[in-house]
């Protein structure tokens, strides 16, 4: 009896395993028994890609955020994790997703644990026709890039200090069109507000690999197909207790970019071609630090109630004291410890 079984299907492990370099190809679309949102949807992330990110990055119990949430794939591993997972989508294809653009997201200021999202890769899918829809524009010029700065500087708002915050998205090449590096825009534009992490590459499996006429299509035309995903993984810079008045200057950097954007939707939103406005933010940031510290110097010069005068406290600069060399102590000689045969040295 013939032996079938080289045809079948390889199984989905029904737990994922934790993926330790920043190469990840994974078995299939889904783990376990049941599927995390719709295999068969245009686009679908790989619920392999988001079960690692929030073992990695989250605790039970966070606020997972997914501004475009496709088929769910986020929200229904958040379930499988026992995390809180808020999906949002310009068009939402089933009741636990939220319609909303992701760029301005009805969430409150640093309310969310961590963030995914897996946007348009300029026009190769049709999505909604929604004209809304960052899907509808094109990374040659139409406006996808400026989009996406409005959609980043959102995930910024968002999150907490010191949250994760993971992209997955891939280049543009289609056959006689310019090749867009769609990966390295977008990253270039997170880390002005982000802290950098980590990039990943996760190998593609969709239809299209398998099909021989795209491989003939790709030779003939003289171009690569994807082969694989970027998985940018960035964080929110964590509030120290002395450095406040940075996560300020960050924030305000934040609100420049929406400001921006409203102001002249079709230009390039950058903190350089903005920099006037966050220079006369950061004075005006000084000025409020400087009045606070007057008023901590006039509350100190007033007599305390038993007659001593309060310590003065150091003035603040604009400019970090240097740091003052630690004094070098003498080093010790060992103790001399007596014993039956008198006193001896001892190292111990």
């Amino acid at each position: 009896m013939m032996n079938n079984n080289r045809f079948n299907k390889p199984q989905a492990p029904k737990t994922p395993k934790m993926q330790t370099t920043t190469l990840w190809d994974f078995p299939s679309q889904h783990y376990g028994e049941e599927m995390q949102g719709d295999a068969d949807y245009v686009g679908a992330t790989p619920s392999y890609v988001i079960w690692n990110l929030l073992h990695r990055y989250t605790k039970p119990g966070a606020v997972v955020v997914d501004p475009m949430c496709g088929s769910g794939t986020t929200v229904d591993v958040c379930k499988d994790l026992d995390r809180r997972g808020l999906g949002f989508d310009i068009a939402p294809s089933r009741p636990d997703i939220q319609k909303a653009d992701a760029r301005h997201l009805p969430l409150d200021d640093s309310s969310a644990d961590f963030v995914f999202v897996d946007p348009p890769y300029s026009t190769h899918v049709k999505y909604s026709g929604d004209k809304q829809c960052i899907g509808e524009l094109d990374a040659r010029g139409g406006g996808y890039y400026e989009a996406m700065e409005e959609v980043i500087a959102d995930m910024y708002r968002v999150l907490k200090p010191g949250a994760y915050f993971a992209l997955y998205v891939s280049d543009s090449q289609a056959k006689n069109k310019a090749f867009c590096p769609i990966g390295f825009e977008l990253f270039l534009r997170m880390t002005k507000l982000f802290e950098p992490v980590d990039v990943v590459c996760v190998t593609r499996h969709n239809k299209s690999l398998k099909r021989n006429h795209w491989h003939t299509s790709a030779i003939e035309g003289n171009f690569f197909l994807r082969g694989f995903n970027y998985l940018f993984i960035v964080r929110k810079r964590p509030v120290e207790s002395s450095e406040t008045h940075k996560h300020e200057e960050a924030g305000i950097l934040s609100k420049l970019f929406e400001a921006a954007a409203k102001a002249s939707p079709g230009e390039v939103v950058t903190p350089e071609k903005f920099g006037h406005l966050l220079d006369e933010e950061k004075d005006r940031l000084q000025e409020h630090l400087s009045k606070k510290q007057q008023k901590k110097i006039s509350r100190a010069a007033r007599p305390s109630p038993s007659g001593t005068p309060r310590p003065q406290p150091r003035p603040q600069t604009g400019t970090p004291r240097a740091a003052q060399p630690s004094p070098i102590k003498p080093k010790q000689q060992p103790a001399k410890k007596k014993g039956i045969h008198g006193t001896r040295k001892t190292d111990r």
